[in-house]
Parts: structure tokens; C-alpha cells; sequence
């Protein structure tokens, strides 16, 4: 009786432990970005690949994608604060802050859906937010599980 006892707590257990957890991820990775229609290759062993938040359906793009890609380009970089300034070609300023919903784009204060984050190594910043703000026209569409998103300057 006692060893009929055991084997059945080790077969319950055994179950609860095998029903999957149907708690979802935090960030979804499949992303494709294009600027101008031309790919954008975040590099498949990069340590900041783009990725959407999923609590706030946000894409986010790591901060050398903006300097590199839109013309934008850091003047600004505090680490104590953890705070960011980035000027576009036409001379417009955005500064964010790591952890901050609040940005300033020449000098007005303004309020982000998502606050940039550093999950990893690098800095991530909201796609859209940062690509308008630096002249940039976003179109993002979500196939299946793919979030495609194009993005068109006036270069």
C-alpha cells in the first residue's frame, strides 16, 4: 500500500510538471526591416536583434539602427543617466532616457507608448517613434507571425 501511495505521488507529479506553462514570452523576435525597400541586416549573432514588446505591442530597434540607417546620429550619450540625444540630418533633437516614457523632441516634452529599454548589452529604442521623429515615413504590417516593416526617408 505504501509503495502504491509512492508511485502515485510521482505519477501526479510527474503530470503537473509536464503541462506546459502558458505564460507568453515577453518579447516576440521575428521582425523584418527594410529602409527604402533595401533589407536591414541586424546580423544573425548580433547581441541587440530588433524585437517587439509584446505587453505594449512596440518594436524596437536597437540605437545604431537609427544612427547608421536614418541618418541620425548620437551628439549625446550619459551613461550615469542612462540618456540618449539623437539629431537628425534636418537638425531636429530627440533625447530619451532608458527606462523613461517621457522624450523631448526639440525641447517639447512628449509621451512614448514604451520607454526605450537595455535588455541585453545595447540600447533599445521604439521604432516608429524615433524613425518619425527623424523624418521617416513607417509602414509595419503583420503576417502571420512576421512583423514587416518598412521604412521610407527622404533621401
Amino acid at each position: 500500500m505504501k509503495r502504491f501511495f509512492m508511485v502515485s505521488v510521482f505519477l501526479i507529479c510527474s503530470l503537473a510538471l509536464s503541462i506546459p506553462v502558458s505564460a507568453k514570452h515577453p518579447y516576440s523576435y521575428t521582425i523584418n526591416v527594410e529602409v527604402n525597400s533595401v533589407p536591414v541586416n541586424f546580423g544573425t549573432n548580433s547581441d541587440a536583434p530588433p524585437y517587439i514588446d509584446n505587453a505594449t505591442n512596440t518594436a524596437f530597434v536597437p540605437l545604431r539602427f537609427v544612427s547608421e540607417n536614418l541618418g541620425g546620429k548620437v551628439i549625446d550619450w550619459n551613461k550615469a543617466l542612462q540618456q540618449v540625444t539623437i539629431q537628425s540630418k534636418d537638425g531636429t533633437v530627440i533625447k530619451l532616457a532608458v527606462g523613461s516614457k517621457i522624450a523631448y523632441v526639440n525641447g517639447e516634452k512628449k509621451t512614448l507608448l514604451a520607454a526605450p529599454q537595455s535588455p541585453a548589452t545595447r540600447i533599445q529604442v521604439p521604432l516608429r517613434v524615433v524613425s518619425e521623429v527623424l523624418g521617416a515615413k513607417v509602414d509595419a504590417k503583420k503576417i502571420d507571425e512576421t512583423l514587416n516593416v518598412n521604412i521610407t526617408t527622404s533621401n
